[in-house]
């Protein structure tokens, strides 16, 4: 009897605790029945919540390494669902409150690509947070970086850069090139307009021609002055560009042609400079080089590309190979200084990218820069053994470059640039210059709009379900075991971006400190 009494007591004991989390130990898979999912979600924000936060203890693939920065995710649960409890019992509740608790929820969190989303059901908008962007804008050094931008103009001008070449496809470039090219576009139809209007008569048709041209360029102007003014955003301006180019193709206005809408996610900046010392330097504002320089990839992203477009893609190539062919030719006169590659300011991209970049100074057959792992369950510390992450090299002829590799990086340097960053790091000739990355090293693998076999990727739909969840798949450490994540990988020489020296001399104090390296070795 006296044995009855103590395991009916064992489970009852059990039972009050399970109660403490009751649903916290059910197994969702996100992959299927996600209207099942977010059903209690719908209605409450308690039930948002409790998707948040199971969705995080199955699929998040760092929880180690915030339980070693002292997280108890548990007691998050404990603290946080009467809260949001407490607003499932008003009416009232702001987008603000909403977004103001999910950003407290999430804060300890320091996955560097992690973001949450949730819906106000009473306001039916969203709001977002992303952990490790709050963390990132404390940082001492992220105001100067926050407008960031590569301006090599004084180092042109004093003849310290004796060749360059640059190309950007991004929405705005090209909508600004448009507007403002002589002899093209808005500027050839705004002169064409006003040599008819001082034609002393006009015949039918030349005053057709005329009320046209007005017309285009009244809309155009229209457009430019709405995204200036933050009215539009750039995919509705390209939108509307399209449009107006389709209706005015009569009046043959030169270098009037459609902006390729693939461009509003693969609009790339790069710029080529060979430096007077023999330094081939190159920047990319993204990992997004692939479209460019790979067919199959230009294929996919640019399906049925005309002339225009593709005469845009191959600006982005020749520049691209300026740079590879300046790198390779010194090399083998033996008058190559060093290499520059700057990442600063870029949010990642395409791993494929590697072998370009970094991968295309180093020899065939791939670079080991650390360990990686991936979610293998659902269990809060399911992982997959380590195993080396490794990059792709470039596999076409070239020569391996021996000369000194400097890597330019800042706060704003995310995903592949940290991997490019590390791996400058991993090899003898590289050193990494600038200020500490972003800490998001960890990245989602393969495609990345649906939930997993890897336990993770992205959960519910942005904009749409009650809550939608970012979480990435694969987890990239050091070869020591060192993680990055809300950290960042530390540069071998730190030097702040002075904007006074830029503002007076239009000089980058980052960019002179590597060529001081790349000079003295020091």
């Amino acid at each position: 009897m006296k044995n009855k009494i103590c395991l009916w007591s064992l489970a009852f004991l059990m039972v009050l605790v399970s109660a403490c989390r009751d649903e916290s130990d059910t197994v969702y898979n996100y992959a299927f029945d996600m209207g099942l999912n977010f059903q209690e979600a719908e209605n409450s924000y308690a039930g948002k919540f409790k998707v948040l936060w199971k969705a995080l203890n199955q699929n998040y693939a760092i929880w180690d390494y915030e339980r070693d920065l002292g997280l108890d995710w548990d007691a998050v649960y404990d603290e946080y669902l009467p809260k949001y409890e407490a607003l499932d019992g008003r009416d009232d509740v702001t987008d603000a409150e909403l977004q103001a608790l999910l950003v407290e929820t999430v804060a300890p969190l320091h996955d560097g690509h992690f973001a949450a989303q949730m819906q106000n059901h009473q306001t039916g908008k969203f709001v977002i947070t992303s952990p490790s962007i709050t963390r990132k804008m404390q940082r001492p050094d992220y105001a100067v970086t926050a407008d960031f931008a590569v301006n090599l103009n004084a180092y042109r001008n004093s003849g310290d850069i004796v060749e360059c070449q640059e190309a950007n496809t991004s929405p705005v470039s090209q909508l600004s090139k448009a507007y403002t090219t002589d002899g093209q576009s808005y500027r050839w139809a705004k002169a064409e307009a006003e040599r008819l209007e001082q034609q002393s008569s006009l015949n039918e048709l030349e005053q057709f021609q005329l009320e046209g041209l007005q017309t285009f360029v009244g809309h155009f102007d229209q457009i430019v002055q709405l995204l200036i003014n933050s009215q539009i955003d750039v995919a509705t301006a390209v939108q509307k560009y399209n449009q107006l180019v389709a209706v005015y193709q009569f009046l043959q206005i030169p270098g009037l042609n459609v902006i390729n809408t693939a461009f509003n996610e693969m609009g790339i900046n790069v710029k080529y400079a060979l430096f007077s010392n023999g330094v081939a330097y190159f920047y990319l504002s993204d990992f997004r080089l692939s479209p460019y320089l790979d067919d199959e990839y230009t294929q996919h992203f640019f399906a049925g590309a005309d002339e225009a477009t593709m005469a845009t893609i191959n600006e982005v190539h020749n520049t691209w190979k300026s740079w590879f062919d300046a790198v390779q030719t010194l090399h083998a006169q033996g008058q190559l200084r060093g290499v520059i590659i700057d990442v600063r300011s870029n949010g990642g991209g395409m791993v494929n990218d590697y072998q370009y970049v970094l991968g295309s100074l180093l020899p065939s057959g791939g670079l080991e820069f650390g360990l990686s792992r991936y979610k293998r369950g659902l269990g809060r510390y399911d992982y997959s053994p380590l195993s080396p992450a490794r990059v792709k090299t470039m596999e076409e002829a070239h020569e391996t470059i021996t000369e000194p590799v400097v890597v330019l990086c800042n706060c704003n340097s995310v995903s592949m640039s940290e991997m490019t960053s590390l791996g400058c790091k991993s090899i003898a000739n590289g050193t990494l210059i600038g200020k500490p990355t972003h800490g998001g090293v960890c990245a989602l693998h393969g495609e990345p709009k649906a939930y997993s076999q890897d336990y993770a990727g992205t959960i519910g739909e942005m904009n749409k379900t009650p809550v939608w969840l970012y979480i990435p798949t694969m987890v990239t450490m050091s070869k020591e075991k060192q993680f990055f994540e809300g950290v960042g990988i530390t540069p071998d020489i730190i030097v702040d971006y002075d904007p006074s020296l830029f503002s007076t001399q239009g000089r980058d104090s980052q960019l002179d400190r590597a060529m001081q390296f790349l000079n003295t070795g020091n």
